[in-house]
């Protein structure tokens, strides 16, 4: 897949799902502006090796700008729930230093931070984040209500591709499956996100969150390289050369 010229680091979030995986791929410019790159489904019996293997391919290959500058997979997000926890460990400890990392979700509300110090505390002895998904969630949610490109605006493909890279209506409706509820306990109010939509899959949702909390774990400062201008550049180069005191434009 092609990659947008403003992306400076590329994530991915993974769901677990007992025949398959859903994976989502977003690019992340200046000041967490996003780009979603491709949502993929890798179906397969997860007991059998063949789907782990296609997981890790896809993880594995290489985005072009379209200047042809390649870009790989910085880090990665992966849930640990479900019915293949361990085997998830076993995953992503063996790809540790590709960043690939097991996480799972905190049950704290947005009182959790999005990101927490990991734990080696599984029998693969693996690093396990855990999040404040909540958190992520409230986060996601500001960013996709932003309507001019910019920090944090979440940019999606608008051409021909746009179905072939996974983004089709049931994407967006799973992206958009939760909302917001107020609710009182013990007369205190409190929000819970709920699924309100229109479907029961929540996927995209996830895969998005996990994304999200992948950029942040890498740590990276999202801001504007400094551009080289080769014209300038020549010009001070010519005129060094010309003997020009003045050392060319400035």
């Amino acid at each position: 897949c092609e990659v947008p010229d403003e992306v400076i680091a590329i994530t991915a979030g993974i769901d677990t799902q007992d025949d398959r995986f859903e994976v989502e791929v977003v690019g992340w410019g200046v000041e967490h502006e996003s780009y979603g790159i491709i949502y993929k489904r890798i179906y397969g019996d997860l007991k059998q090796s063949e789907v782990w293997k296609n997981l890790d391919d896809f993880l594995k290959q290489t985005f072009k700008k379209a200047d042809g500058t390649a870009m790989r997979i910085s880090c990665a997000c992966m849930d640990s729930g479900g019915h293949f926890t361990n085997k998830v460990y076993r995953f992503c400890k063996a790809r540790t230093a590709r960043k690939i990392f097991a996480i799972k979700g905190g049950n704290e509300g947005t009182a959790r931070p999005y990101i927490s110090k990991p734990t080696k505390n599984n029998r693969e002895q693996a690093y396990l984040f855990t999040l404040g998904v909540d958190t992520g969630k409230s986060l996601l949610l500001q960013r996709l209500q932003i309507e001019e490109e910019g920090p944090g605006y979440c940019h999606f493909p608008k051409d021909e591709n746009e179905y072939i890279r996974g983004y089709d209506e049931d994407y967006f409706k799973g992206l958009t499956a939760e909302t917001q509820v107020l609710k009182y306990k013990k007369g205190r109010p409190y929000f819970v996100w709920e699924l309100t939509g229109e479907t029961k899959r929540n996927e995209p949702l996830d895969c998005r969150n996990y994304a999200q909390a992948a950029i942040e774990i890498t740590g990276l400062t999202l801001k504007e390289p400094p551009k080289k201008n080769t014209e300038v550049q020549a010009t001070r180069k010519h005129t060094r050369h010309r003997g020009n005191r003045s050392g060319g434009i400035t």
